[in-house]
């Protein structure tokens, strides 16, 4: 304890808060405020400075209530900064399927429809090669448009809400690289089994995926580099003179 209650409650308050860094130095900043401008004016109308304290820091109320609202506030903002992850990265997948099914479509042009819609790929499915092949490129370009219209809402959530950053730089891009490199080792590892029981037959099913998540993986990596490596730039000092 200090001669000084608010900023015995002021610390208080600081150990017992539970939010995000931003959130709790802001409740700190707003409830040193809101005490201090109390007290000033207790004070000024005749009580002593410990007196005034005391009942800035009465009328403010207990430190739970204030430590849980923060909490509550906090938890809503990591969720909704998870949920704007997630849409971020879901529509990065459907674009990748997207373009998956481009390089399916020029598969089938270049190497036939067998290659990429061979009936062993799925025995006993009961599509004819050509509807696997046609439908290889027709459902995995709709998906595409659906990841764009994904990340065009994405885009216009963040310039909408602006909100601080509250999930450790670099792991959304983290989180990219790794399901997009499971992706790539799947997809490869598929198409060589595919070719290696059926020859050229539906190996290009999966290996069009294959060859979009390997430059998807890549990019996500740089991604995670940048933002783990990025150091905030430092304001120089003035010389001296």
């Amino acid at each position: 304890m200090t001669d000084s209650p608010v900023e015995d409650y002021l610390d208080d308050l600081l150990r017992r808060s539970r939010s995000d860094a931003r959130t709790t130095r802001r409740l700190l900043d707003e409830a040193s405020d809101h005490l201090h401008a109390t007290a000033d004016e207790l004070h000024g109308a005749g009580r002593s400075r410990v007196e005034a304290e005391a009942e800035a820091v009465r009328r403010f109320g207990p430190v739970t209530p204030v430590v849980r609202a923060a909490s509550h506030s906090s938890l809503r903002a990591l969720v909704l900064e998870t949920a704007r992850a997630a849409l971020f990265l879901g529509g990065c997948g459907l674009v990748a399927v997207g373009a998956s099914g481009l390089v399916a479509l020029v598969m089938n042009a270049v190497a036939g429809r067998s290659f990429v819609g061979g009936q062993t790929l799925f025995p006993g499915h009961g599509a004819s090669v050509q509807e696997t092949a046609d439908d290889a490129v027709v459902l995995r370009v709709i998906a595409g448009l659906l990841g764009l219209m994904l990340l065009l809402g994405h885009l216009a959530w963040r310039r909408q809400v602006r909100a601080p950053q509250l999930l450790p730089a670099g792991l959304v891009d983290a989180l990219g690289a790794a399901a997009f490199a499971a992706g790539t080792a799947g997809l490869a590892i598929a198409s060589a089994d595919q070719a290696a029981r059926t020859g050229a037959s539906g190996v290009g099913f999966a290996l069009s995926g294959a060859l979009v998540a390997l430059p998807a993986t890549v990019f996500f990596c740089v991604r995670a580099a940048r933002s783990l490596l990025a150091r905030p730039r430092q304001t120089p000092l003035p010389e001296s003179r």
